[in-house]
């Protein structure tokens, strides 16, 4: 007899129906739009969330708060801190799309008029490894925080909407990748951040990135290009990125 996982029993605490768009309905999407620094994930973000009718949420927004007290006295994240951070995205987007399907649902477009036709939502996360974007497609396990180490005040990841459970696998995780050169994401740290730091973080994301274009799931987009090409060919390759994942269901 299979031993259930610790994900699937905080699952079956309340049930799979509670934490997400109920069988029978259409299975809800997040499209995380990933990333190092300076590559443009929040304006490409917003140009998805309003060409899609989406809700748009930064995805740093959601850190545990053991993690924000963490990062505010200096001290880097490790990969375990990240873990309950990156389940959380996908749990509060879960909760996000069962909102909107069962208290808003005449506000979804119709793909007819160019949207989903389903409940979604757009998360900025730089998921730079794999092994990130694979916690996010609910394919490793891992728990969100408690209930006491959710984020303050956040408006969507409240305790009362169940984003301490973990996602069910009824929520479809898709990648929009914000690819630059180093020389443009150099331009573009620097003028941001200050010449000396900026590339010292530049570097260590580049460092760390795993390029996921030959994964499943994934659309990606050149930045070089002006601010509104960019977000046209954001927009196209997503849209198609859906249509084919319609397909396959």
């Amino acid at each position: 007899m299979a031993v259930p996982t610790a994900v699937q029993k905080k699952i079956d605490e309340v049930g799979a129906e509670e934490l997400t768009v109920p069988p029978g309905g259409p299975r809800p999407v997040l499209i995380i739009v990933m990333g190092p620094a300076s590559c443009g994930k929040s304006t490409i973000g917003n140009d998805l969330s309003e060409a899609l009718s989406l809700p748009f949420i930064d995805g740093d927004s959601l850190h545990p708060q053991s993690n924000i007290d963490k990062m505010s006295r200096g001290v880097p994240l490790t990969d375990d801190d990240r873990l309950p951070w990156l389940a959380l995205i996908r749990s509060t987007a879960e909760r996000v799309c069962k909102e909107a399907w069962e208290k808003n649902r005449d506000q979804i477009k119709p793909r007819e008029e160019g949207g989903l036709g389903r409940p979604g939502v757009v998360i900025a996360c730089s998921a730079l490894k794999k092994w990130y974007r694979d916690i996010l497609r609910g394919q490793v396990e891992a728990l969100p925080p408690p209930k006491h180490d959710l984020p303050d005040d956040h408006d969507v990841a409240k305790p009362e909407k169940l984003v301490h459970h973990p996602a069910t696998s009824n929520l479809l995780t898709l990648f929009l990748y914000c690819h630059g050169s180093r020389d443009v994401l150099s331009q573009r740290i620097a003028s941001r951040k200050g010449h000396f730091m900026g590339a010292q973080m530049l570097e260590s994301q580049l460092a760390t990135l795993e390029d996921p274009r030959e994964e499943p799931g994934v659309a990606w987009v050149d930045i070089a290009a002006s601010k509104e090409v960019v977000g046209e060919r954001a927009v196209t390759g997503i849209r198609e990125l859906v249509e084919k994942e319609m397909k396959a269901e």
